[in-house]
């Protein structure tokens, strides 16, 4: 089956609770730089919580879409959400993959759930669905097992054009500017009855002080 260049899409999961420039930034960086037709939001499935603290599904989704709606290269998806449980990621990578049959899809991960790859769930399927894409800051070099390190002796590449080229299976690795902002920190800061502007995005600041998702 012949691939047409620059036509990859990707995905970044995470809880959003809520979305913050942490997640934005290398997001859009990762898109811009891969060329990537889009990068989803993939807001992540929260049983209802024994934390009072947290945005609701609705908020959850209302933040990301306040969030983007000036980035369009930044799309929301919002299958996890659609589940009525919690699922791993290789379900939702296989779900994803009959949704888009003919194209490249790319899995956002950070650095440090790559070095503990080989403890998730079915972990040695994930690559027959997608490609990998460790977002990593700059000159770090961490150290992985055994198992990590053959994965990436198999499918890692320096050309990034290769993942416009084949459905799946190949790792990159990109450098992206890593914020150290997070969402356990807004939290606090608004628990403490503190500022959080300049962390995310004003109209996320004002959603949040309007309908009160974590007070």
């Amino acid at each position: 089956m012949k691939i047409n260049d620059c036509a990859a899409i990707g995905f970044l999961g995470g809880t959003f609770d809520p979305i913050h420039f942490g997640h934005l930034r290398p997001a859009l960086e990762i898109q811009q730089a891969l060329n990537l037709q889009s990068l989803y939001l993939l807001p992540n499935y929260i049983a209802p919580h024994k934390e009072k603290t947290l945005a609701s599904t609705e908020q959850r989704i209302e933040m990301v879409k306040l969030a983007i709606q000036e980035t369009p290269e930044l799309q929301l998806n919002t299958q996890e959400l659609l589940r009525s449980t919690p699922s791993y990621t290789v379900d939702t990578l296989k779900l994803l993959r009959k949704q888009y049959p003919d194209t490249p899809l790319c899995f956002i991960m950070g650095m440090d759930s790559l070095i503990n790859f080989d403890s998730w769930y079915q972990y040695q399927d994930i690559l027959n669905y997608c490609h990998l894409v460790v977002s990593h800051r700059p000159g770090w070099n961490p150290t992985f097992n055994d198992v990590v390190s053959k994965l990436l002796s198999d499918h890692q590449i320096q050309d990034p054009a290769l993942l416009h080229r084949s459905l799946a299976g190949c790792v990159y690795f990109q450098s992206t500017s890593q914020l150290a902002i997070s969402s356990s920190q807004i939290r606090h800061l608004l628990s403490t009855q503190q500022s959080i502007h300049f962390l995310t995005p004003q109209s996320v600041c004002t959603y949040i002080k309007e309908q009160h998702c974590y007070t």
